[in-house]
Protein backbone atom coordinates (compact mmCIF):
# COMPACT_ATOMS: atom_id res chain seq x y z
CA UNK A 1 0.00 0.00 0.00
CA UNK A 2 1.30 3.45 -0.86
CA UNK A 3 1.68 6.00 1.90
CA UNK A 4 -0.54 9.05 1.75
CA UNK A 5 1.57 12.15 1.14
CA UNK A 6 1.69 14.84 3.81
CA UNK A 7 0.44 18.09 2.36
CA UNK A 8 2.67 20.39 4.41
CA UNK A 9 5.85 19.84 6.42
CA UNK A 10 4.95 19.59 10.09
CA UNK A 11 7.43 22.32 11.06
CA UNK A 12 5.82 24.79 8.66
CA UNK A 13 2.35 23.90 9.91
CA UNK A 14 3.25 24.31 13.55
CA UNK A 15 5.18 27.51 13.09
CA UNK A 16 2.21 29.12 11.41
CA UNK A 17 -0.68 27.78 13.49
CA UNK A 18 -0.31 30.30 16.29
CA UNK A 19 -0.36 33.24 13.85
CA UNK A 20 -3.35 32.49 11.67
CA UNK A 21 -6.25 30.03 11.46
CA UNK A 22 -5.25 26.49 10.59
CA UNK A 23 -6.88 25.47 7.34
CA UNK A 24 -8.78 22.14 7.35
CA UNK A 25 -6.45 20.75 4.68
CA UNK A 26 -3.38 21.61 6.79
CA UNK A 27 -4.91 20.11 9.92
CA UNK A 28 -5.82 16.96 8.01
CA UNK A 29 -2.18 16.45 7.04
CA UNK A 30 -1.16 16.87 10.69
CA UNK A 31 -3.79 14.32 11.71
CA UNK A 32 -2.50 11.96 9.06
CA UNK A 33 1.05 12.24 10.37
CA UNK A 34 -0.16 11.63 13.92
CA UNK A 35 -2.20 8.57 12.94
CA UNK A 36 0.52 7.02 10.79
CA UNK A 37 3.32 7.59 13.30
CA UNK A 38 1.15 6.22 16.10
CA UNK A 39 0.24 3.12 14.08
CA UNK A 40 3.92 2.58 13.28
CA UNK A 41 4.52 2.09 17.03
CA UNK A 42 2.17 -0.91 16.91
CA UNK A 43 2.52 -2.97 13.74
CA UNK A 44 -0.13 -5.39 15.06
CA UNK A 45 -2.69 -2.58 15.27
CA UNK A 46 -1.49 -1.15 11.97
CA UNK A 47 -2.29 -4.37 10.10
CA UNK A 48 -5.78 -4.42 11.60
CA UNK A 49 -6.23 -0.78 10.58
CA UNK A 50 -5.23 -1.42 6.97
CA UNK A 51 -1.91 0.48 7.26
CA UNK A 52 0.80 -1.79 5.92
CA UNK A 53 3.97 0.21 5.15
CA UNK A 54 5.47 3.13 7.08
CA UNK A 55 8.37 5.02 5.51
CA UNK A 56 9.32 1.96 3.49
CA UNK A 57 9.11 -0.44 6.46
CA UNK A 58 6.65 -3.36 5.98
CA UNK A 59 4.66 -3.35 9.22
CA UNK A 60 2.84 -6.64 8.52
CA UNK A 61 6.05 -8.58 9.14
CA UNK A 62 6.67 -7.17 12.62
CA UNK A 63 5.43 -7.49 16.17
CA UNK A 64 5.32 -4.48 18.50
CA UNK A 65 8.64 -3.44 20.04
CA UNK A 66 8.51 -3.43 23.84
CA UNK A 67 12.25 -3.50 24.37
CA UNK A 68 13.72 -0.66 26.51
CA UNK A 69 14.37 1.26 23.29
CA UNK A 70 10.82 0.61 22.11
CA UNK A 71 9.36 1.80 25.41
CA UNK A 72 11.42 4.98 25.26
CA UNK A 73 10.36 5.54 21.65
CA UNK A 74 6.73 5.41 22.78
CA UNK A 75 7.36 7.81 25.62
CA UNK A 76 9.14 10.25 23.29
CA UNK A 77 6.33 9.92 20.74
CA UNK A 78 3.58 10.85 23.19
CA UNK A 79 5.55 13.68 24.80
CA UNK A 80 6.59 15.16 21.47
CA UNK A 81 3.06 15.09 20.11
CA UNK A 82 1.63 16.61 23.29
CA UNK A 83 4.05 19.50 22.94
CA UNK A 84 3.30 19.95 19.25
CA UNK A 85 -0.45 19.75 19.64
CA UNK A 86 -0.33 22.10 22.62
CA UNK A 87 1.02 24.84 20.35
CA UNK A 88 -2.13 24.85 18.22
CA UNK A 89 -4.69 27.53 19.04
CA UNK A 90 -7.93 25.52 19.22
CA UNK A 91 -10.01 28.69 18.91
CA UNK A 92 -8.78 29.04 15.32
CA UNK A 93 -10.06 25.59 14.34
CA UNK A 94 -13.48 24.56 13.14
CA UNK A 95 -15.65 22.22 15.29
CA UNK A 96 -14.51 19.05 13.49
CA UNK A 97 -10.83 19.97 13.81
CA UNK A 98 -11.23 20.90 17.47
CA UNK A 99 -12.80 17.50 18.09
CA UNK A 100 -9.88 15.74 16.42
CA UNK A 101 -7.35 17.85 18.32
CA UNK A 102 -8.98 16.83 21.59
CA UNK A 103 -8.89 13.15 20.62
CA UNK A 104 -5.20 13.32 19.76
CA UNK A 105 -4.26 15.12 22.98
CA UNK A 106 -6.27 12.65 25.03
CA UNK A 107 -4.61 9.69 23.29
CA UNK A 108 -1.18 11.11 24.12
CA UNK A 109 -2.10 11.51 27.77
CA UNK A 110 -3.60 8.01 27.88
CA UNK A 111 -0.46 6.58 26.27
CA UNK A 112 1.74 8.19 28.92
CA UNK A 113 -0.62 7.02 31.67
CA UNK A 114 -0.29 3.43 30.46
CA UNK A 115 3.48 3.64 30.10
CA UNK A 116 4.28 5.33 33.38
CA UNK A 117 1.35 4.72 35.75
CA UNK A 118 -0.82 1.71 34.91
CA UNK A 119 2.04 -0.24 33.30
CA UNK A 120 0.32 -3.34 31.99
CA UNK A 121 3.53 -3.98 30.05
CA UNK A 122 5.27 -4.56 33.38
CA UNK A 123 2.55 -6.42 35.26
CA UNK A 124 0.05 -8.14 32.97
CA UNK A 125 1.23 -11.12 30.86
CA UNK A 126 -2.03 -11.16 28.87
CA UNK A 127 -0.75 -7.94 27.30
CA UNK A 128 1.92 -9.90 25.41
CA UNK A 129 -0.12 -13.03 24.75
CA UNK A 130 -2.92 -11.08 23.08
CA UNK A 131 -0.47 -9.07 20.97
CA UNK A 132 0.94 -12.31 19.57
CA UNK A 133 -2.51 -13.76 18.97
CA UNK A 134 -3.81 -10.66 17.19
CA UNK A 135 -0.57 -10.31 15.25
CA UNK A 136 -1.05 -13.80 13.79
CA UNK A 137 -4.83 -13.93 13.48
CA UNK A 138 -5.30 -10.66 11.60
CA UNK A 139 -3.30 -11.62 8.49
CA UNK A 140 -4.96 -15.02 8.60
CA UNK A 141 -8.52 -13.66 8.72
CA UNK A 142 -8.32 -10.43 6.68
CA UNK A 143 -7.82 -10.61 2.91
CA UNK A 144 -5.79 -7.43 2.65
CA UNK A 145 -3.28 -9.09 0.27
CA UNK A 146 -2.96 -12.36 -1.71
CA UNK A 147 -2.99 -15.42 0.54
CA UNK A 148 0.66 -16.38 -0.04
CA UNK A 149 1.82 -12.88 0.87
CA UNK A 150 -0.21 -12.95 4.09
CA UNK A 151 1.25 -16.35 4.99
CA UNK A 152 4.71 -14.81 4.60
CA UNK A 153 3.65 -12.13 7.06
CA UNK A 154 2.47 -14.80 9.51
CA UNK A 155 5.79 -16.66 9.17
CA UNK A 156 7.76 -13.45 9.71
CA UNK A 157 5.79 -12.74 12.88
CA UNK A 158 6.27 -16.33 14.06
CA UNK A 159 10.00 -15.79 13.59
CA UNK A 160 9.73 -12.73 15.84
CA UNK A 161 7.89 -14.51 18.67
CA UNK A 162 10.91 -15.94 20.60
CA UNK A 163 12.67 -12.57 20.90
CA UNK A 164 9.35 -10.85 21.65
CA UNK A 165 8.71 -13.22 24.57
CA UNK A 166 12.25 -12.80 25.89
CA UNK A 167 11.51 -9.08 26.04
CA UNK A 168 8.22 -9.83 27.78
CA UNK A 169 9.96 -11.94 30.43
CA UNK A 170 12.51 -9.18 31.00
CA UNK A 171 9.78 -6.55 31.35
CA UNK A 172 7.34 -8.41 33.59
CA UNK A 173 8.05 -7.58 37.21
CA UNK A 174 4.98 -9.21 38.75
CA UNK A 175 1.49 -10.52 38.09
CA UNK A 176 -1.46 -11.96 39.99
CA UNK A 177 -3.29 -15.25 39.85
CA UNK A 178 -6.13 -13.98 37.64
CA UNK A 179 -3.89 -12.39 35.01
CA UNK A 180 -1.40 -15.25 35.04
CA UNK A 181 -4.03 -17.97 34.63
CA UNK A 182 -5.76 -16.06 31.85
CA UNK A 183 -2.45 -15.55 30.05
CA UNK A 184 -1.69 -19.28 30.23
CA UNK A 185 -5.12 -20.20 28.87
CA UNK A 186 -5.03 -17.64 26.08
CA UNK A 187 -1.48 -18.64 25.17
CA UNK A 188 -2.56 -22.26 24.89
CA UNK A 189 -5.36 -21.06 22.60
CA UNK A 190 -2.83 -19.27 20.39
CA UNK A 191 -0.62 -22.38 20.27
CA UNK A 192 -3.65 -24.38 19.17
CA UNK A 193 -4.34 -21.79 16.48
CA UNK A 194 -0.82 -22.22 15.09
CA UNK A 195 -0.64 -26.00 15.30
CA UNK A 196 -4.21 -27.03 14.50
CA UNK A 197 -5.78 -24.20 12.50
CA UNK A 198 -2.82 -22.79 10.58
CA UNK A 199 -0.67 -25.84 9.86
CA UNK A 200 -3.06 -27.69 7.49
CA UNK A 201 -3.75 -24.53 5.47
CA UNK A 202 -0.25 -23.23 4.72
CA UNK A 203 0.53 -23.08 0.96
CA UNK A 204 2.82 -26.04 0.03
CA UNK A 205 5.57 -23.71 -1.17
CA UNK A 206 5.80 -22.16 2.32
CA UNK A 207 5.16 -25.29 4.41
CA UNK A 208 8.80 -25.89 5.31
CA UNK A 209 9.43 -22.31 6.42
CA UNK A 210 6.18 -22.33 8.37
CA UNK A 211 7.05 -25.55 10.24
CA UNK A 212 10.44 -24.18 11.29
CA UNK A 213 9.05 -20.82 12.42
CA UNK A 214 6.05 -22.40 14.13
CA UNK A 215 8.24 -24.90 15.98
CA UNK A 216 10.44 -22.15 17.42
CA UNK A 217 7.49 -19.91 18.22
CA UNK A 218 5.38 -22.53 20.00
CA UNK A 219 8.42 -23.74 21.98
CA UNK A 220 8.97 -20.16 23.16
CA UNK A 221 5.28 -19.78 23.98
CA UNK A 222 5.27 -22.95 26.08
CA UNK A 223 8.44 -21.81 27.83
CA UNK A 224 6.75 -18.47 28.51
CA UNK A 225 3.83 -20.23 30.17
CA UNK A 226 6.30 -22.11 32.34
CA UNK A 227 8.13 -18.91 33.27
CA UNK A 228 4.92 -17.19 34.39
CA UNK A 229 4.86 -19.40 37.47
CA UNK A 230 8.04 -17.77 38.78
CA UNK A 231 6.75 -14.19 38.50
CA UNK A 232 6.46 -12.23 41.72
CA UNK A 233 2.88 -12.54 42.98
CA UNK A 234 1.32 -9.10 43.45
CA UNK A 235 -1.23 -10.65 45.79
CA UNK A 236 -4.95 -11.46 45.63
CA UNK A 237 -5.77 -7.77 45.12
CA UNK A 238 -2.98 -7.10 42.63
CA UNK A 239 -5.49 -6.60 39.82
CA UNK A 240 -7.23 -3.67 41.56
CA UNK A 241 -6.23 -0.31 40.07
CA UNK A 242 -6.89 1.68 43.23
CA UNK A 243 -8.82 4.98 43.73
CA UNK A 244 -6.16 7.46 42.59
CA UNK A 245 -5.09 5.67 39.40
CA UNK A 246 -8.70 4.77 38.64
CA UNK A 247 -9.86 8.39 38.92
CA UNK A 248 -7.17 9.55 36.49
CA UNK A 249 -7.88 6.76 33.99
CA UNK A 250 -11.63 7.36 34.31
CA UNK A 251 -11.13 11.01 33.41
CA UNK A 252 -9.12 10.03 30.32
CA UNK A 253 -11.72 7.47 29.23
CA UNK A 254 -14.87 9.53 29.88
CA UNK A 255 -13.61 13.03 29.12
CA UNK A 256 -15.60 14.83 31.78
CA UNK A 257 -18.88 12.99 31.14
CA UNK A 258 -19.01 12.15 34.87
CA UNK A 259 -16.78 11.34 37.84
CA UNK A 260 -16.63 7.78 39.22
CA UNK A 261 -18.69 8.82 42.25
CA UNK A 262 -21.34 10.53 40.12
CA UNK A 263 -21.67 7.58 37.77
CA UNK A 264 -21.78 5.09 40.65
CA UNK A 265 -24.57 7.02 42.34
CA UNK A 266 -26.52 7.24 39.08
CA UNK A 267 -26.03 3.51 38.41
CA UNK A 268 -27.18 2.42 41.86
CA UNK A 269 -30.33 4.52 41.54
CA UNK A 270 -30.95 3.18 38.03
CA UNK A 271 -30.57 -0.37 39.36
CA UNK A 272 -33.36 0.14 41.88
CA UNK A 273 -35.60 1.87 39.32
CA UNK A 274 -35.15 -0.77 36.65
CA UNK A 275 -35.81 -3.64 39.06
CA UNK A 276 -39.21 -2.06 39.75
CA UNK A 277 -39.90 -1.84 36.00
CA UNK A 278 -38.99 -5.50 35.64
CA UNK A 279 -41.50 -6.41 38.33
CA UNK A 280 -44.24 -4.56 36.46
CA UNK A 281 -43.40 -6.41 33.24
CA UNK A 282 -42.97 -9.81 34.93
CA UNK A 283 -46.15 -9.81 37.03
CA UNK A 284 -48.64 -10.44 34.15
CA UNK A 285 -46.29 -13.05 32.69
CA UNK A 286 -46.11 -14.76 36.06
CA UNK A 287 -49.88 -15.07 36.06
CA UNK A 288 -49.73 -16.52 32.55
CA UNK A 289 -46.99 -19.07 33.24
CA UNK A 290 -47.95 -19.94 36.82
CA UNK A 291 -51.76 -19.51 37.00
CA UNK A 292 -52.07 -21.63 40.14
CA UNK A 293 -49.01 -20.23 41.84
CA UNK A 294 -49.98 -17.72 44.51
CA UNK A 295 -46.95 -16.09 46.12
CA UNK A 296 -46.38 -13.06 48.28
CA UNK A 297 -45.20 -9.96 46.46
CA UNK A 298 -41.53 -10.87 46.17
CA UNK A 299 -39.73 -9.07 43.35
CA UNK A 300 -36.80 -11.47 43.13
CA UNK A 301 -39.08 -14.51 43.21
CA UNK A 302 -41.58 -13.25 40.62
CA UNK A 303 -38.98 -11.91 38.19
CA UNK A 304 -36.66 -14.86 38.71
CA UNK A 305 -39.36 -17.45 38.05
CA UNK A 306 -40.52 -15.72 34.88
CA UNK A 307 -36.94 -15.36 33.59
CA UNK A 308 -36.43 -19.05 34.30
CA UNK A 309 -39.53 -19.92 32.29
CA UNK A 310 -38.51 -17.63 29.42
CA UNK A 311 -35.04 -19.21 29.36
CA UNK A 312 -36.57 -22.59 28.56
CA UNK A 313 -36.91 -21.35 24.99
CA UNK A 314 -33.29 -21.69 23.96
CA UNK A 315 -31.22 -23.22 21.16
CA UNK A 316 -29.70 -26.66 21.46
CA UNK A 317 -25.96 -26.63 21.99
CA UNK A 318 -25.24 -27.79 18.44
CA UNK A 319 -27.58 -25.12 16.99
CA UNK A 320 -26.08 -22.14 18.86
CA UNK A 321 -24.28 -20.67 15.83
CA UNK A 322 -27.17 -21.42 13.47
CA UNK A 323 -29.53 -19.56 15.78
CA UNK A 324 -27.17 -16.56 15.87
CA UNK A 325 -27.10 -16.46 12.05
CA UNK A 326 -30.90 -16.65 11.97
CA UNK A 327 -31.14 -13.78 14.44
CA UNK A 328 -28.75 -11.71 12.30
CA UNK A 329 -31.01 -12.12 9.27
CA UNK A 330 -34.05 -11.18 11.37
CA UNK A 331 -32.62 -7.98 12.82
CA UNK A 332 -31.25 -6.85 9.46
CA UNK A 333 -34.72 -7.13 7.94
CA UNK A 334 -36.37 -5.33 10.87
CA UNK A 335 -33.96 -2.38 10.64
CA UNK A 336 -34.48 -2.20 6.88
CA UNK A 337 -38.25 -1.92 7.41
CA UNK A 338 -37.97 0.64 10.23
CA UNK A 339 -35.13 2.83 9.01
CA UNK A 340 -37.09 6.05 9.60
CA UNK A 341 -37.24 5.29 13.34
CA UNK A 342 -33.88 3.54 13.68
CA UNK A 343 -31.33 4.30 10.94
CA UNK A 344 -30.84 3.38 7.27
CA UNK A 345 -28.66 0.32 6.73
CA UNK A 346 -25.19 1.07 5.30
CA UNK A 347 -24.45 -0.12 1.74
CA UNK A 348 -21.77 -2.72 2.60
CA UNK A 349 -22.60 -6.29 3.56
CA UNK A 350 -19.22 -7.44 4.86
CA UNK A 351 -20.31 -8.96 8.17
CA UNK A 352 -19.51 -12.55 9.11
CA UNK A 353 -20.14 -14.56 12.27
CA UNK A 354 -17.03 -16.45 13.36
CA UNK A 355 -15.81 -18.11 16.53
CA UNK A 356 -14.04 -15.77 18.94
CA UNK A 357 -10.29 -16.32 18.45
CA UNK A 358 -9.00 -18.66 21.19
CA UNK A 359 -6.43 -16.13 22.46
CA UNK A 360 -9.20 -13.57 23.16
CA UNK A 361 -11.68 -15.76 25.02
CA UNK A 362 -10.42 -14.73 28.44
CA UNK A 363 -11.97 -11.29 28.09
CA UNK A 364 -14.57 -12.13 25.39
CA UNK A 365 -16.22 -15.06 27.11
CA UNK A 366 -19.51 -14.51 25.24
CA UNK A 367 -18.70 -12.64 22.07
CA UNK A 368 -17.53 -9.38 20.57
CA UNK A 369 -17.10 -7.40 17.41
CA UNK A 370 -14.05 -6.80 15.23
CA UNK A 371 -14.62 -4.02 12.66
CA UNK A 372 -13.27 -3.82 9.13
CA UNK A 373 -9.98 -1.88 8.85
CA UNK A 374 -10.77 1.85 8.63
CA UNK A 375 -8.22 2.24 5.82
CA UNK A 376 -9.68 -0.79 3.99
CA UNK A 377 -13.36 -0.74 4.95
CA UNK A 378 -14.23 -3.06 2.07
CA UNK A 379 -12.62 -5.95 3.96
CA UNK A 380 -14.41 -8.21 6.42
CA UNK A 381 -16.01 -7.29 9.72
CA UNK A 382 -16.51 -10.06 12.27
CA UNK A 383 -19.18 -10.73 14.86
CA UNK A 384 -17.33 -12.98 17.29
CA UNK A 385 -19.38 -15.64 19.06
CA UNK A 386 -17.54 -17.65 21.68
CA UNK A 387 -18.29 -21.37 21.26
CA UNK A 388 -19.23 -23.66 24.12
CA UNK A 389 -16.14 -25.80 24.87
CA UNK A 390 -16.70 -29.51 24.19
CA UNK A 391 -15.35 -30.51 27.60
CA UNK A 392 -17.75 -28.37 29.62
CA UNK A 393 -20.02 -30.32 32.00
CA UNK A 394 -23.73 -30.22 31.32
CA UNK A 395 -24.37 -27.76 34.16
CA UNK A 396 -22.08 -25.11 32.64
CA UNK A 397 -23.53 -25.63 29.16
CA UNK A 398 -27.09 -25.24 30.41
CA UNK A 399 -26.15 -22.13 32.40
CA UNK A 400 -24.80 -20.43 29.30
CA UNK A 401 -27.72 -21.44 27.11
CA UNK A 402 -30.21 -20.21 29.71
CA UNK A 403 -28.44 -16.83 29.67
CA UNK A 404 -28.26 -16.70 25.86
CA UNK A 405 -31.68 -18.14 25.19
CA UNK A 406 -33.94 -17.36 22.23
CA UNK A 407 -34.26 -13.74 23.36
CA UNK A 408 -30.84 -13.22 24.90
CA UNK A 409 -29.01 -14.40 21.78
CA UNK A 410 -31.02 -11.99 19.63
CA UNK A 411 -30.24 -9.10 21.94
CA UNK A 412 -26.56 -10.05 21.78
CA UNK A 413 -26.74 -10.01 17.97
CA UNK A 414 -28.39 -6.59 18.00
CA UNK A 415 -25.68 -5.23 20.33
CA UNK A 416 -22.68 -6.67 18.49
CA UNK A 417 -23.97 -6.40 14.93
CA UNK A 418 -27.16 -4.69 13.73
CA UNK A 419 -27.91 -1.94 14.56
CA UNK A 420 -25.14 -2.05 17.17
CA UNK A 421 -21.40 -2.17 16.67
CA UNK A 422 -21.26 -3.34 13.05
CA UNK A 423 -23.66 -0.68 11.83
CA UNK A 424 -21.95 2.03 13.89
CA UNK A 425 -18.50 1.18 12.52
CA UNK A 426 -19.83 0.98 8.96
CA UNK A 427 -21.10 4.54 9.30
CA UNK A 428 -17.75 5.52 10.83
CA UNK A 429 -16.09 4.11 7.69
CA UNK A 430 -17.75 6.93 5.73
CA UNK A 431 -16.07 9.70 7.74
CA UNK A 432 -13.90 11.97 5.59
CA UNK A 433 -11.08 12.78 5.22
CA UNK A 434 -9.29 9.46 5.72
CA UNK A 435 -7.02 10.59 8.61
CA UNK A 436 -10.09 11.70 10.57
CA UNK A 437 -11.80 8.39 9.80
CA UNK A 438 -8.85 6.38 11.13
CA UNK A 439 -8.42 8.59 14.19
CA UNK A 440 -12.07 8.35 15.22
CA UNK A 441 -12.40 4.64 14.37
CA UNK A 442 -9.27 3.39 16.13
CA UNK A 443 -8.88 5.90 18.93
CA UNK A 444 -12.45 7.09 19.43
CA UNK A 445 -14.60 7.36 22.51
CA UNK A 446 -15.58 4.14 24.30
CA UNK A 447 -18.79 5.54 25.82
CA UNK A 448 -19.97 6.55 22.34
CA UNK A 449 -19.26 3.06 20.95
CA UNK A 450 -20.64 0.90 23.76
CA UNK A 451 -23.36 3.38 24.61
CA UNK A 452 -24.64 3.27 21.04
CA UNK A 453 -24.86 -0.54 21.13
CA UNK A 454 -26.93 -0.46 24.35
CA UNK A 455 -29.05 2.45 23.11
CA UNK A 456 -29.61 0.72 19.74
CA UNK A 457 -30.77 -2.44 21.51
CA UNK A 458 -33.21 -0.43 23.60
CA UNK A 459 -34.38 1.29 20.42
CA UNK A 460 -35.13 -2.03 18.70
CA UNK A 461 -37.25 -3.20 21.63
CA UNK A 462 -39.11 0.14 21.79
CA UNK A 463 -39.84 0.03 18.06
CA UNK A 464 -41.48 -3.39 18.33
CA UNK A 465 -38.91 -6.02 17.38
CA UNK A 466 -40.40 -9.52 17.87
CA UNK A 467 -43.92 -8.06 17.87
CA UNK A 468 -43.46 -6.22 21.17
CA UNK A 469 -42.94 -9.46 23.03
CA UNK A 470 -43.10 -8.89 26.82
CA UNK A 471 -40.69 -11.81 27.22
CA UNK A 472 -38.17 -9.95 25.04
CA UNK A 473 -38.75 -6.77 27.01
CA UNK A 474 -38.08 -8.58 30.28
CA UNK A 475 -34.86 -10.16 28.99
CA UNK A 476 -33.85 -6.75 27.61
CA UNK A 477 -34.38 -5.23 31.04
CA UNK A 478 -32.20 -7.97 32.45
CA UNK A 479 -29.43 -7.04 30.01
CA UNK A 480 -29.82 -3.37 30.88
CA UNK A 481 -29.43 -4.38 34.51
CA UNK A 482 -26.20 -6.08 33.50
CA UNK A 483 -24.92 -2.86 31.92
CA UNK A 484 -25.75 -1.02 35.13
CA UNK A 485 -24.10 -3.75 37.22
CA UNK A 486 -21.00 -3.49 35.01
CA UNK A 487 -20.59 0.09 36.21
CA UNK A 488 -21.10 -0.74 39.87
CA UNK A 489 -18.74 -3.71 39.64
CA UNK A 490 -15.92 -1.82 37.96
CA UNK A 491 -15.97 1.19 40.26
CA UNK A 492 -16.47 -0.76 43.48
CA UNK A 493 -13.99 -3.53 42.63
CA UNK A 494 -11.20 -1.17 41.67
CA UNK A 495 -11.74 1.64 44.20
CA UNK A 496 -13.79 0.38 47.14
CA UNK A 497 -12.52 -3.13 47.87
CA UNK A 498 -15.67 -4.96 46.73
CA UNK A 499 -15.30 -8.65 47.54
CA UNK A 500 -15.91 -11.59 45.22
CA UNK A 501 -18.92 -12.59 47.31
CA UNK A 502 -20.41 -9.09 47.04
CA UNK A 503 -19.81 -9.03 43.29
CA UNK A 504 -21.44 -12.41 42.74
CA UNK A 505 -24.40 -11.44 44.91
CA UNK A 506 -24.91 -8.24 42.88
CA UNK A 507 -24.88 -10.16 39.62
CA UNK A 508 -26.78 -13.31 40.54
CA UNK A 509 -29.29 -12.04 43.10
CA UNK A 510 -29.91 -8.42 42.17
CA UNK A 511 -29.45 -8.58 38.39
CA UNK A 512 -30.57 -12.20 37.72
CA UNK A 513 -27.43 -13.37 35.91
CA UNK A 514 -26.60 -17.03 35.49
CA UNK A 515 -23.59 -18.30 37.43
CA UNK A 516 -21.60 -18.89 34.23
CA UNK A 517 -22.21 -15.33 33.07
CA UNK A 518 -21.43 -13.83 36.48
CA UNK A 519 -18.14 -15.70 36.87
CA UNK A 520 -17.04 -14.68 33.37
CA UNK A 521 -17.92 -11.03 34.08
CA UNK A 522 -16.04 -11.05 37.38
CA UNK A 523 -12.98 -12.34 35.57
CA UNK A 524 -13.35 -9.66 32.93
CA UNK A 525 -13.62 -6.96 35.61
CA UNK A 526 -10.34 -8.18 37.08
CA UNK A 527 -8.67 -8.13 33.65
CA UNK A 528 -9.67 -4.56 32.73
CA UNK A 529 -10.66 -1.24 34.26
CA UNK A 530 -12.80 1.73 33.16
CA UNK A 531 -14.22 -0.22 30.20
CA UNK A 532 -17.23 -1.86 31.81
CA UNK A 533 -18.81 1.49 32.81
CA UNK A 534 -18.82 2.69 29.19
CA UNK A 535 -22.05 0.74 28.50
CA UNK A 536 -24.21 2.49 31.07
CA UNK A 537 -22.51 5.91 30.86
CA UNK A 538 -22.77 5.88 27.07
CA UNK A 539 -26.38 4.70 27.10
CA UNK A 540 -27.38 7.55 29.41
CA UNK A 541 -25.45 10.03 27.24
CA UNK A 542 -27.14 8.88 24.01
CA UNK A 543 -30.57 9.22 25.65
CA UNK A 544 -29.75 12.72 26.85
CA UNK A 545 -28.41 13.69 23.45
CA UNK A 546 -31.61 12.50 21.77
CA UNK A 547 -33.79 14.35 24.28
CA UNK A 548 -31.87 17.57 23.58
CA UNK A 549 -32.22 17.06 19.81
CA UNK A 550 -35.97 16.40 20.18
CA UNK A 551 -36.42 19.55 22.22
CA UNK A 552 -34.53 21.61 19.65
CA UNK A 553 -36.56 20.14 16.77
CA UNK A 554 -39.82 21.45 18.31
CA UNK A 555 -42.08 18.70 16.98
CA UNK A 556 -40.14 18.01 13.77
CA UNK A 557 -37.76 15.42 15.18
CA UNK A 558 -36.84 12.59 12.81
CA UNK A 559 -35.17 9.76 14.77
CA UNK A 560 -33.60 7.93 11.83
CA UNK A 561 -32.04 11.12 10.50
CA UNK A 562 -30.76 12.11 13.97
CA UNK A 563 -29.07 8.72 14.37
CA UNK A 564 -27.62 8.89 10.87
CA UNK A 565 -26.07 12.32 11.46
CA UNK A 566 -24.64 11.29 14.85
CA UNK A 567 -23.17 8.06 13.46
CA UNK A 568 -21.58 9.84 10.50
CA UNK A 569 -19.40 11.84 12.91
CA UNK A 570 -17.61 8.75 14.21
CA UNK A 571 -16.81 7.96 17.84
CA UNK A 572 -16.42 11.40 19.39
CA UNK A 573 -16.67 12.03 23.13
CA UNK A 574 -20.34 12.58 23.80
CA UNK A 575 -20.08 16.24 24.97
CA UNK A 576 -18.03 16.97 21.82
CA UNK A 577 -20.59 15.18 19.64
CA UNK A 578 -23.30 17.39 21.13
CA UNK A 579 -21.35 20.49 20.10
CA UNK A 580 -20.66 19.17 16.58
CA UNK A 581 -24.39 18.44 16.17
CA UNK A 582 -25.24 22.01 17.15
CA UNK A 583 -26.43 21.15 20.68
CA UNK A 584 -25.14 22.43 24.00
CA UNK A 585 -21.97 20.53 25.08
CA UNK A 586 -23.64 19.69 28.40
CA UNK A 587 -26.55 18.01 26.61
CA UNK A 588 -24.94 14.57 26.96
CA UNK A 589 -23.66 14.93 30.51
CA UNK A 590 -25.24 14.02 33.83
CA UNK A 591 -28.11 16.23 34.89
CA UNK A 592 -29.31 16.98 31.37
CA UNK A 593 -32.82 15.84 30.37
CA UNK A 594 -32.97 12.37 28.87
CA UNK A 595 -35.41 10.14 27.05
CA UNK A 596 -37.16 7.40 29.01
CA UNK A 597 -35.41 3.99 29.15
Amino acid sequence: MKLLRLLLPAALLLSSCAKKPVQPQDFSSLTEEFVHSTLALSPVTATAAGYHVHRGVPLDEKLDDWSPAGVEARRAHWRSWLERLGRIDASKLGPAERADLGLMKNLCEAGLFELDTEQNWKNNPTFYVELIGNGLFTPYSLNYAPAEERWRHIIARLDAVPAFLETAKANLASSNAVWTQTAVEENEGAIGLIEKEFAPKVPPALAGRFREAASRATAAMRAFNGALGSLKDSGPDGWRLGPEKYARKFQLVFGGLATPEQLLQEAEQALADLRREMFKTASPLHGKYFPHHRDPVDLNLIVGEVLGKVAEKRPAREKYFDEAQKSLDEVREFVRNHSDKIVPLPPNDNLKIIETPPFMRGIYAVGGFNPAPPLQPELGAFYWLTPIPPDWPRERVESKLREYNHYGLRLLTIHEAIPGHWLQFEYAAQVQPAPRRVLRSLFGDGAYVEGWAVYATDLMVREGYLDRSPELELVHYKQLLRAIANTILDIRLHTKGMSEQEAMELMMKRTFQEKEEAEAKLRRARLSSCQLPTYFAGFQAWKRLRAAAEAKAQGNFQPGEFHRRALLEGALPMPVLAEVLGLEPGAASGGAPQAKP
